[in-house]
């Protein structure tokens, strides 16, 4: 798939601002004490973690079969699979390309349209950040005391920058309003040979969506959705099992654990690297773990789902390749 020069520049910026924050994480962290923290690690709880993680894409490979299939599209469990892992592959080089990028491995082996695959991933977002949010807000609740300095700073931050930045979000929300109006009710827009093309991405994106009110079947749908959140709690928390200065935080510091990480990983940045890290390490300092100690745990945790997404991403890779050449030469 081919990068613009913007998007080019904007992974370069994404990748400096990256090193900046690895700089600022791992200057107080020596080598010394990373291989000490890998001597005392029982590497049994992550070899757990990663077949957790696996069974997950596997169940969200499954729904999202289930959501493609009443769509008129339906695909292979085996081809939603190795989508799913070519995605995640490439979130790792381009932060957000792997949502186009499995969509466009879905119409290379079953003739899926790109933009009804990406209706049904954007839905897939809607509800995996509602979930999210659910999962926070009982975090928060049941932890109130504990966590509410968190989570205030960093609303406070986020609200100083938005009131900072006010006038680019009005001029970006006057500019997104004149485009629409544009291209869609003026005379000058209907001539554009572009906007037939937008029409019938927007139809087909808008199809995807509509694919959660048509699922055959609903109950398998809301199943794996909880079957997935319940895995990605429990590969990141069985990994604390694995260091002796995390093995007694409880289910709740576990439920912390998965919603600042999978804020993290919902970052710009390539894979959450960076960010990932931080709010990992800086929610264990809540429960009494240093923020050195904190790094080197989120570092292990990451790096292990990481080299994951790498392996099997990297096979699922080879295998479409494979399989394409095979029905090509039938």
């Amino acid at each position: 798939m081919k990068v613009s020069s913007k998007e080019l520049v904007r992974y370069v910026i994404i990748l400096l601002l990256t090193g900046v924050i690895f700089w600022y994480l791992f200057r107080q962290i020596n080598l010394t004490d990373f291989k000490l923290a890998l001597q005392e690690f029982n590497f049994w709880w992550i070899g757990l973690s990663i077949l957790l993680s696996v069974v997950s894409h596997f169940l969200r490979a499954w729904r999202w079969k289930g959501m493609l299939d009443s769509t008129e599209h339906p695909t292979s469990l085996i081809n939603s699979y190795f989508a799913v892992m070519i995605g995640y592959l490439a979130n790792s080089v381009f932060p957000r390309l792997g949502e186009v990028t499995r969509c466009g491995v879905l119409h290379r082996t079953d003739r899926v349209p790109v933009s009804t695959a990406l209706g049904t991933v954007v839905t897939e977002r809607v509800i995996d950040l509602f979930m999210l949010l659910i999962l926070t807000l009982f975090t928060f609740l049941f932890q109130y005391n504990l966590l509410e300095n968190y989570f205030h700073e960093g609303l406070n931050s986020l609200k100083l920058s938005l009131t900072a930045n006010w006038w680019i979000l009005a001029l970006l929300c006057l500019g997104g309003i004149s485009s629409l109006y544009i291209l869609f009710y003026s005379r000058w827009g209907e001539k554009l040979a572009l906007m037939i093309k937008i029409k019938a991405f927007i139809k087909g994106l808008w199809e995807g969506i509509l694919s959660l009110k048509h699922l055959k079947n609903p109950l398998n749908f809301w199943l794996a959705t909880i079957g997935i959140w319940v895995l990605y709690f429990l590969m990141l928390y069985v990994i604390t099992f694995g260091s002796p200065l995390t093995k007694e935080l409880g289910i709740l510091a576990g439920l912390s654990i998965l919603v600042m990480g999978s804020f993290g990983m919902a970052s710009p940045a390539p894979n959450g690297i960076g960010a990932f890290h931080s709010f990992v390490a800086g929610v264990l300092v809540l429960y009494g773990i240093e923020q050195k100690d904190g790094i080197i745990f989120a570092t292990i945790m990451h790096t292990s789902q990481l080299l994951t997404v790498l392996v099997v991403g990297s096979a699922s890779l080879i295998l479409v390749n494979v399989r394409s050449k095979k029905h090509q030469v039938k």
